[in-house]
């Protein structure tokens, strides 16, 4: 990884599966922005939301679903790579993600996974 630490902007509506995730990406060398759905995430990040290098967003959030929220985050961070979480048994999560282009992968993920898409993803990013 580079000295630059990549900028995550994380969307988890649940508080423990967000904290947990927090610190396998923070312990990875990045930066999180963690909010729980994209307006709070915009918020939090304020004019850093354009220097995402990723947004990882859980599929079922409260007011929407993870892969309409990574949209519209993408406005403002067009290059970043989207990584969608489901821990949902069916297959929409899975298609919808795929349907737009975003990786995805089943919760609980993980951390071995989730670091080895991070840094397959943050070396096409750089």
């Amino acid at each position: 990884m580079s000295a630059t630490r990549p900028l995550i902007l994380l969307l988890e509506d649940d508080s423990a599966s967000a904290e947990a995730m927090q610190l396998v990406l923070r312990d990875w060398g990045a930066d999180v922005v963690y909010g729980a759905d994209a307006e709070d995430v915009t918020s939090a990040a304020g004019s850093r939301a354009e220097q995402a290098h990723m947004i990882i967003t859980d599929f079922h959030l409260t007011e929407t679903d993870g892969v309409s929220a990574a949209k519209k985050l993408r406005k403002r961070a067009p290059d970043a790579r989207v990584l969608v979480l489901s821990g949902s048994l069916s297959n929409d999560a899975k298609h919808a993600a795929k349907g737009a282009g975003y990786a995805f992968m089943q919760k609980p993920a993980p951390p071995r996974e989730l670091i080895a898409w991070l840094e397959r993803t943050y070396t096409l990013v750089e």
